[in-house]
């Protein structure tokens, strides 16, 4: 049984005079999928979102939802669903009013349209809030009401725009769990733009990764994290990460400025990055039992909750070790603190370097 996909992007290029803000991209979201698109400001992230709406028109490629060729096709015949971070809510409207309004557009009966805001409101939890004012919400809630009428109207993909940037962090965590599992209550596929990696790794079944109007990755959130296609996939998603470049050796061994490091096989020629999580990292006055084994001076030890954070220079560069579980604060190594850094090889990513 062939795949179904619900969105398809091919060759797709869009110029704001000089900028290339879409550059031949191409991609193909599938049926009921969690899909975000992730990158800094001004990767073109937005752009395509708003290109698969039919907001902005592609100078080159297709687009297509579920195989049909919707280019030239306005944006009110693409049956989709729309939540922006400006939710452009109606103030003088309350909650029912509000979920209600694409259905009367749409000339529904009176008793149908009851019917699905009553079903909507369930999923998104807001039963009971039908006659409650704009202004009388919260801002989780206010987002739920926006979800609902992008969702009440039965969409076949649902876009959605950084919609969770406005809200404080608690309510953000909140939201995005609670986005998930709508997601997969309706059975939409929800296209997701966002610049925080966060959400985009907490949501997606899918991620693509941008820069400067190119995908640079698409793949899982485990597989973009831990074998990431180039080194700013790798410095872009994680809160840390050491990347040292250097040239292959022999299979699975490149040489560095630190040194020779030892990784796991991998086909691969001429220069590279090694990338290490910090995670992967051990950090002791005396390590046993690894393939990679340096000595560093402590740079700073961070507490950071659940972990400890240390930069330890080796040879001048700055390395990053995250080390979990430490209840007794009296063996955090202070800076200054001689120290032995090492990790094994199936913790060595050789990745290609960005160009």
């Amino acid at each position: 049984m062939s795949e179904v996909y619900s969105v398809e992007l091919e060759n797709v290029v869009k110029r704001f005079g000089s900028v290339v803000a879409v550059d031949h991209v191409n991609l193909k979201i599938r049926e009921n999928e969690f899909f975000s698109l992730l990158g800094p400001s001004g990767c073109g992230k937005t752009t395509t979102l708003r290109i698969i709406a039919g907001l902005e028109e592609p100078d080159e490629g297709i687009v297509k939802l579920y195989g049909k060729d919707v280019t030239d096709i306005p944006t009110y015949k693409r049956n989709i669903g729309m939540v922006f971070q400006h939710l452009a809510l109606f103030p003088h409207m309350n909650v029912f009013e509000n979920i209600a309004f694409g259905l009367k557009m749409r000339k529904l009966p009176r008793e149908e349209i009851k019917r699905e805001v009553k079903r909507i409101l369930e999923i998104v939890k807001l039963e009971g809030l039908e006659n409650r004012r704009i202004n009388q919400l919260s801002g989780g809630q206010q987002q739920r009401v926006a979800l609902a009428r992008a969702l009440v109207i039965n969409p076949e993909v649902l876009l959605l725009d950084e919609p969770l940037g406005a809200l404080d962090l608690k309510i953000r965590q909140h939201m995005m769990v609670e986005l998930k599992n709508i997601q997969k209550r309706v059975k939409t596929t929800f296209i997701y733009v966002t610049h925080d990696q966060t959400e985009a790794m907490t949501m997606s079944d899918r991620i693509a990764i941008m820069k400067d109007g190119r995908i640079q990755q698409v793949g899982a959130p485990l597989e973009v994290y831990y074998k990431p296609s180039n080194t700013f996939v790798a410095s872009f998603i994680g809160e840390a990460v050491n990347l040292i470049e250097g040239e292959i050796k022999e299979n699975g061994i490149v040489d560095t400025s630190l040194g020779v490091i030892y990784c796991s096989e991998q086909s691969a020629k001429g220069k590279v990055a090694v990338m290490i999580r910090p995670e992967n990292v051990e950090i002791d006055e005396k390590i046993d039992g690894v393939d990679n084994l340096f000595k560093g001076i402590v740079q700073a030890a961070i507490f950071k909750g659940s972990y400890i954070e240390y930069r330890v220079d080796i040879q001048g560069i700055t390395f990053i070790v995250h080390k979990h579980g430490e209840e007794n604060l009296g063996k955090i190594y202070p800076p200054g603190a001689t120290v032995e850094v090492g990790w094994k090889k199936n913790s060595s990513l050789i990745i290609p370097v960005q160009s």
